[in-house]
C-alpha cells in the first residue's frame, strides 16, 4: 500500500448513516427470531467446517483455539447466502483460484457481488472485474491479518508487515475494480474469521468501521444484516457507478461502429517521418487535428443512431457500418485497435453534452488513492473522428484554473505545439453538482464553515505524503552540503512543513471545500486522514492523439521534439503570462504532421512536439500558491526547486526541466558509451537526499551534474554520445548537452556568489548591532559564581594582564566572484531564446546529424527502482514520471514498436 495517512475510522452508525442506510423495510425481512435463526446457522456452518478441517489440518491461535482456513471462511459465506439469500438480487460469485485473463497481477479476489441482470455476462471462475459491484475479501481471522489497528494511541495504518500486505491486496482489488469500471465510488467487505469490517473507497482515501463478531451476539448479526441489505437497496449512482459512463452491448450501434473503425484500412497514412514524392496524392478525408468538424454525414444516411447505446440489427437496419470511414494516421488506428481488442468493456461517455465512445485506457496511472488520471484513445461519436480524452479527479482549490480553461486560452492566443481543446468540464451528477470525493470531508483539513478563510497570501504549503523510489540519507549529525545557495527567503515566504490546511467556509458544508489553508498544528500530521486531498472529477478532450516522446527514431528527431516544445512553453509564456510547471517526458508528445511548402504542397511527413498536460499551469502574475503541494513530476524539477520548493517556479526552472527531460530520453534510447544506466538513472532522477530538517531534496549525483557540469558513471567514466558505426566525428547531442550545461553551471555560480554574499552581509549586520549593544551596556557588579569551579577561572581571570577589548572583526573572505560570462549567461536564463538558439543552431547542421541508427532499445528494460522509503513530513515530492519503468510502459513501449512498423500483440499488454 503506497499511500499514508489517508485512511480514516469511522463508528458503525456514522459509516450507515454516510455510506449504507437502513432500509425502511428491514425489520419486516429480518425479525428478531430471524436473525437468532440466522445467527445459529452461521455458528453452525463455520463450527462444522472447522470440525472437518481439523482432520487435516491444524491452525490454532496464541491461546490454543482452533483457527479456521480462509476457505473455510469462504464456503460458510457460500453456504449461508444459498441458504437464506443474504444478498438478494445479487448473484454470489467466488474468484479466489484464477485470475483475469491477461492480469500480469493475478489478482484473485475471494468473492464480488454481481447483479443477477448481468449472469450471463459472467465468465466462471474469474474475477470478472467488469461486473463486480461489491468485492469481499476473506481472511483466516486473527489481529495480525486485519489490516488497521484501530485501537487507541496505535497507528490505523500499521506498520506491520502482514496488515500492510492485506491493506495492499484490498487496495489492489478497489483498483481494478475502478480501473474496469467507471465510478465514483466502492463499497468492499472484509471477513477476518469471525469479524467484519466496512469499507469505502474513492480517490481521496478510505473509510473503514471497526471489526466486529458478528458471530458474537444477535446485535452484531443485526448490523451485519443490515449492511448487507442495505447495499443492495441502494441504487447504481449510490453504490458508486458513474451514471455519465453508460456501458456498450455488443449489440448496440457503437459497439459494432468500435469494431469497423478498429479493423485496417488501406486509405490510412504511414506516419514515418520521411519525404513524400511530387506525385503523392492525400487521401481523401483526411484532415490533420482540429477543434472544429461537422457532425458525419453517416447521421442523416441513416447508417449510425445518433444514440451509441441503441441496439442495432444488422439484418434489418443499418446493414452497413462500413462506408466512410476517415482515413488517419496509422498508428491512431492501431492505437485504438488495441483498446478494444481486451477484455475491458466498452463505455460511452458524455463530456459537455458530448458522447465519447472508449474502450481500455492507453494510459492508467498506478494506485487507488491518487488523481485516478486515465487516457484513451476516444471516438467522438458526433464527427466520427479519433480524439484522446482524458479522465481524472482533479484537486479542488480556490482559484485553480481548470487545464481546459488554460488550453483555451492558449489556443485563441495562436501558442502552437500544444493540444487543440475540443471540451471539458467537470463531471455532474444527475442533481447538477460535481462528482467529488467523499473520504476528503473526513480528513481533519475539512472543516466546513467552521472558521474564516485565510488571506490567500498566507497560505502555506502543505507537507503532503508521497512515495518514493529510494531516499539517500544524510549520515546521522551530518548536514547534508548547502553550498548552492540563494539569497535569503523573504519574510513572507510560506514555510516547508506547516500541516494540513482547514477549509473555507466559502462552500457549503454538503459540498466540497476550496482550501485556501490555514496552518495547523504539527501533531495534525499524525491524524488519520491527514493526508487526504478533496477532488473533483474531471475530463478534457482533445483533437491530437499523439504517440509517446519515447518514440523517436533519431537523436535529431528527439532534439527537435524538445525544440517544439521549448517553442510552446516560450509562447504560452510571453502570450499569455502562463508557466507550465510540470515539464516531464510525459507531457511531451510526438505528432506526425504534414511538412508544406511555400505553395501548399506537400514536402513530406514531418514529427513535432507537443507540450501536453497543462493542468498544474500558472499564472506568472499571481505570486502565492493556489496548491499547497510541491508542483511537477520529481525526476525532472530543477535543483534550485527541489531545494527551495516554498519559492515560485521560474522559466530558468522550467529550462532546466527540459534539459533533465531531454537527458533521461537521450540515455535510453540513443548509443553512448555507458554500459548500463540502471544505476545512473536511479541515483540521477528517482534518489533524493533528506536532510537534518528531514525535507526530501535533490540528488548528490543530479546536483554534481547540474553544477560542475560533468555526467560520469559509477566509474568516473564520462558521458559520450556515440556515432553510429562508419561515421566519424562526435555526435551532435553532446554539443547540446555540454552547451546547457554551460548555461546552468553559471546559474549556479551565480546563485551560490549571491547567496553566500548575503549571509555575509547578515553577519556583519548582526556583529556590528553586537558591538553596539555592548558599548551600550552600563558597568555591572560582577555575579556571585555558581560553583567552585567558577570562582577558580574567575579568579585566575582576575590576576592576568588587562587587555583591551579589540571588537570582533566582522570582515569575511569574499567567495569567488563568478565571471562577467557567468552573470551573462545566468542572465540569459530569464528568457526562452539563450536556449531557443542553442537547440536551432546544434539541430540545424544537416551534415553532422546520423539519419539513422543512434538509436537502440530501451536500456531501461527491466528497470526497478529501489524499494520506497516511508515518508516524513516533508513536502510531496510529485507525481511519478508518467513513463517511468514501473507499470506504465504499455504506451511508451506501443509507441516505440509502431514507429518500428513491429505488429504489437495484444495479449503482451
Amino acid at each position: 500500500m503506497d499511500d499514508f495517512d489517508t485512511s480514516v475510522p469511522l463508528t458503525t452508525s456514522d459509516f450507515q448513516m454516510k455510506y449504507i442506510p437502513v432500509p425502511w423495510n428491514f425489520d419486516a425481512r429480518y425479525s428478531e427470531a430471524r436473525i437468532q435463526e440466522i445467527l445459529e446457522a452461521f455458528v453452525g456452518k463455520i463450527a462444522a467446517r472447522k470440525a472437518e478441517e481439523a482432520k487435516t489440518s491444524q491452525t490454532t491461535t496464541a491461546a490454543g483455539r482452533t483457527r479456521p482456513l480462509e476457505e473455510t471462511v469462504v464456503q460458510a459465506w457460500a453456504d449461508m447466502n444459498e441458504a437464506y439469500d443474504l444478498f438478494r438480487g445479487y448473484i454470489f460469485h467466488r474468484s479466489q483460484n484464477t485470475p483475469e485473463v491477461g492480469d500480469k497481477k493475478h489478482l484473485k479476489v475471494d468473492a464480488t457481488l454481481i447483479a443477477e441482470s448481468d449472469e450471463e455476462k459472467i465468465i466462471e471462475g474469474t474475477p470478472n472485474w467488469a461486473l463486480s459491484r461489491f468485492p469481499i475479501e476473506f481472511k483466516r481471522g486473527g489481529r495480525e491479518w486485519d489490516p488497521f489497528d484501530d485501537r487507541d494511541g496505535h497507528d490505523v495504518e500499521s506498520p506491520a508487515l502482514t496488515r500492510r500486505h492485506v491493506r495492499g491486496q484490498l487496495m489492489s482489488y478497489a483498483r481494478n475494480v475502478c480501473s474496469y469500471q467507471h465510478r465514483t465510488k466502492l463499497l468492499q467487505l472484509f471477513i477476518n474469521g469471525e469479524e467484519f469490517r466496512m469499507l469505502h473507497w474513492d480517490r481521496s482515501g478510505l473509510a473503514f468501521t471497526p471489526a466486529v463478531n458478528y458471530l458474537e451476539s444477535v446485535d452484531n448479526m443485526r448490523l451485519l444484516l443490515q449492511f448487507l441489505y442495505g447495499f443492495v437497496f441502494l441504487d447504481d449512482c449510490t453504490q458508486g457507478l458513474d451514471h455519465t459512463a453508460v456501458p456498450l452491448s455488443k449489440e448496440s450501434c457503437g459497439w459494432k461502429r468500435m469494431e469497423v473503425l478498429g479493423l485496417a484500412s488501406r486509405t490510412d497514412l504511414a506516419h514515418e517521418e520521411r519525404l513524400i514524392p511530387q506525385d503523392f496524392e492525400l487521401p481523401a478525408g483526411f484532415a490533420l487535428p482540429s477543434a472544429d468538424a461537422s457532425e458525419s454525414p453517416l447521421f442523416d444516411a441513416g447508417h449510425l443512431y445518433r444514440d451509441p447505446t441503441e441496439v442495432c440489427d444488422l439484418s434489418l437496419d443499418h446493414k452497413t457500418l462500413r462506408p466512410d470511414v476517415t482515413p488517419v494516421w496509422k498508428y491512431i488506428r492501431e492505437l485504438f485497435r488495441l483498446s478494444i481488442t481486451s477484455d475491458y468493456p466498452r463505455y460511452s461517455i458524455t463530456v459537455g453534452g458530448r458522447r465519447f465512445l472508449v474502450g481500455k485506457p492507453v494510459f492508467e496511472a498506478n494506485g487507488m488513492v491518487s488523481r485516478g488520471t486515465r487516457g484513451y484513445i476516444a471516438l467522438d461519436w458526433e464527427t466520427q473522428r479519433f480524439v484522446f480524452l482524458k479522465d481524472a479527479w482533479r484537486p479542488f482549490y480556490d482559484g485553480v484554473e481548470k487545464e481546459g480553461d488554460v488550453l483555451s486560452k492558449l489556443n485563441k492566443e495562436g501558442v502552437t505545439n500544444v493540444p487543440t481543446l475540443i471540451v471539458h468540464g467537470d463531471v455532474c451528477e444527475r442533481d447538477g453538482t460535481e462528482q467529488e470525493t467523499e473520504t476528503s470531508k473526513l480528513s481533519p483539513a475539512y472543516e466546513a464553515d467552521k472558521s474564516p478563510p485565510v488571506a490567500i497570501k498566507q497560505r502555506k504549503i502543505i507537507p503532503l505524503r508521497t512515495s518514493r523510489p529510494t531516499t539517500t540519507v544524510a549520515p546521522r549529525g551530518q548536514e547534508v552540503s548547502a553550498d548552492i545557495g540563494v539569497p535569503p527567503l523573504p519574510a513572507s515566504a510560506p514555510a516547508v512543513g506547516d500541516p494540513f490546511t482547514k477549509a473555507s467556509s466559502s462552500d457549503k458544508a454538503s459540498r466540497g471545500v476550496k482550501r485556501p489553508a490555514h496552518g495547523g498544528s504539527a501533531d495534525e500530521l499524525r491524524r488519520a486522514g491527514s493526508g487526504i486531498r478533496h477532488l473533483v472529477h474531471y475530463r478534457i478532450v482533445v483533437a491530437e492523439v499523439c504517440l509517446p516522446s519515447t518514440a523517436f527514431a533519431s537523436g535529431r528527431s528527439w532534439a527537435l521534439v524538445v525544440l517544439n516544445c521549448l517553442q510552446a512553453h516560450q509562447g504560452a509564456y510571453e502570450k499569455c503570462n502562463t508557466i507550465h510547471r510540470d515539464i516531464s517526458v510525459g507531457n511531451i508528445m510526438i505528432l506526425p504532421t504534414l511538412l508544406l511548402g511555400s505553395n501548399g504542397e506537400i514536402l513530406g511527413v514531418l514529427w513535432k512536439g507537443v507540450l501536453s498536460d497543462w493542468e498544474l499551469a500558472k499564472d506568472v502574475n499571481v505570486a502565492f500558491a493556489h496548491q499547497p503541494e510541491r508542483m511537477g513530476t520529481w525526476q525532472f524539477m530543477s535543483l534550485h526547486y527541489l531545494m527551495h520548493p516554498t519559492l515560485p517556479v521560474t522559466v530558468a526552472d522550467e529550462l532546466e526541466s527540459f534539459f533533465h527531460v531531454l537527458l533521461y530520453n537521450a540515455l535510453r534510447f540513443l548509443l553512448h558509451n555507458f554500459e548500463t544506466i540502471h544505476t545512473f538513472v536511479q541515483e540521477y532522477f528517482d534518489n533524493v537526499t533528506v536532510t537534518p530538517k528531514l525535507v526530501q531534496t535533490a540528488s548528490r549525483v543530479k546536483k554534481s551534474v547540474i553544477t560542475t557540469g560533468q555526467i560520469e558513471s559509477g566509474d568516473d567514466e564520462v558521458l559520450s554520445f556515440l556515432q553510429p558505426m562508419g561515421i566519424d566525428g562526435q555526435h551532435p547531442m553532446n554539443e547540446l548537452i555540454r552547451r546547457l550545461l554551460e548555461l546552468f553551471c553559471a546559474r549556479y555560480r551565480v546563485l551560490k556568489w549571491e547567496a553566500a554574499n548575503a549571509a555575509a552581509n547578515r553577519a556583519a549586520r548582526a556583529a556590528q548591532q553586537d558591538v553596539l549593544r555592548s558599548r551600550a551596556l552600563p558597568s555591572l557588579a560582577a555575579p556571585r559564581a555558581r560553583s567552585i569551579h567558577d570562582a577558580r577561572f574567575k579568579s585566575l581571570a582576575s590576576e592576568a594582564p588587562a587587555t583591551p577589548v579589540q571588537p570582533p572583526d566582522t570582515t569575511m573572505a569574499d567567495p569567488p566572484r563568478p565571471s562577467q560570462r557567468d552573470f551573462e549567461l545566468s542572465k540569459s536564463l530569464m528568457t526562452h531564446q539563450a536556449v531557443l538558439d542553442i537547440f536551432i543552431e546544434v539541430a540545424s547542421r544537416p551534415n553532422v546529424w546520423p539519419k539513422e541508427g543512434d538509436t537502440v532499445a530501451d536500456r531501461l528494460h527491466g528497470y526497478r527502482p529501489a524499494p520506497r522509503v516511508l515518508p516524513s513530513t516533508n513536502p510531496k515530492p510529485a507525481k511519478q514520471a508518467r513513463t517511468a519503468p514501473v507499470g506504465r510502459l504499455r504506451l511508451a513501449e506501443l509507441g516505440r514498436d509502431l514507429a518500428s512498423g513491429m505488429d504489437y500483440e495484444v495479449a503482451s499488454k
